[in-house]
C-alpha cells in the first residue's frame, strides 16, 4: 500500500518589514493587521482540509501565524528546527532597494545556486537543510494532513525545484498566507504539487 503524506505550505502572513520592502531572513518583525487577517483567512481555509498537525518555523512570525491557525483548527503549533527562513547574512535587515545595486543580487534572490549574501546561506543550502528537516518529518507521519507555516524564501526555492524551472529561475513571489499543496510519497522520497 502506498503511503503519502498530504501538507500545505504556507507562509506566515504578513509582517512590518514586509511593508517597509526590508530583508528579513532569520531576523524579525511581528505581523500587521493585514498579516493577522491573513493568518485567520488562511485557518477559515483549512477548517475543510482535516489538518491534523501544524507545525512552524521557530521565528516569531511563523509562531504567531501559526498560533492563530492554531486557536481556530485547535490545534497546538510544534516548532520543527530548518523550517527558519534563509539566512541573509548582512543583507538582513536592509532595505531590498539597498541591495537592489549588489552585483549578484539577481542570482540571490531569483536562482537556486551556491551564491550568497556575505555570512549568508545559499538557496542551495537552505533547500537542503530544509528538505532534510521536512522529510525527517514526514518519515513518521504517514497517511496525516500537515499544515507547515514557513517563509517566503523557502516557498520560492522549494516550489521552484518541485516544479523543476527551467535554469533553476525561481521568480515567483508567494503571497503571505498563501497555501500550496503538496503531496510526499513515503515509498519513494517524491514530493508532487497539487
Amino acid at each position: 500500500m502506498n503511503k503519502k503524506t498530504i501538507f500545505y505550505l504556507a507562509r506566515h502572513g504578513q509582517t512590518e518589514w514586509n511593508v517597509e520592502h526590508r530583508i528579513q531572513g532569520q531576523l524579525d518583525s511581528v505581523l500587521t493587521a493585514q498579516g493577522i487577517k491573513q493568518a485567520l483567512h488562511l485557518s477559515f481555509l483549512c477548517k475543510t482540509l482535516n489538518i491534523s498537525q501544524i507545525l512552524t518555523s521557530s521565528l516569531g512570525r511563523a509562531i504567531q501565524t501559526a498560533t492563530i491557525c492554531g486557536e481556530q483548527l485547535q490545534l497546538t503549533p510544534r516548532v520543527v528546527a530548518g523550517f527558519e527562513e534563509r539566512h541573509f547574512g548582512v543583507w538582513q535587515g536592509k532595505l531590498t532597494q539597498q541591495m537592489q545595486s549588489h552585483p549578484d543580487y539577481t542570482e540571490i534572490t531569483s536562482q537556486i545556486t551556491d551564491c550568497k549574501p556575505e555570512q549568508g546561506e545559499s538557496a542551495k543550502q537552505l533547500l537542503t537543510r530544509f528538505e532534510n528537516a521536512l522529510k525527517n518529518e514526514l518519515k513518521t507521519k504517514p497517511n496525516e494532513t500537515l499544515l507547515i507555516i514557513i517563509h517566503g524564501d523557502i516557498l520560492r526555492c522549494f516550489m521552484a525545484k518541485l516544479v523543476q524551472s527551467k535554469q533553476s529561475q525561481t521568480g515567483y513571489d508567494y503571497k503571505n498566507g498563501q497555501l500550496n499543496t503538496i503531496s510526499y510519497d513515503q515509498e519513494t522520497g517524491v514530493f508532487t504539487s497539487l
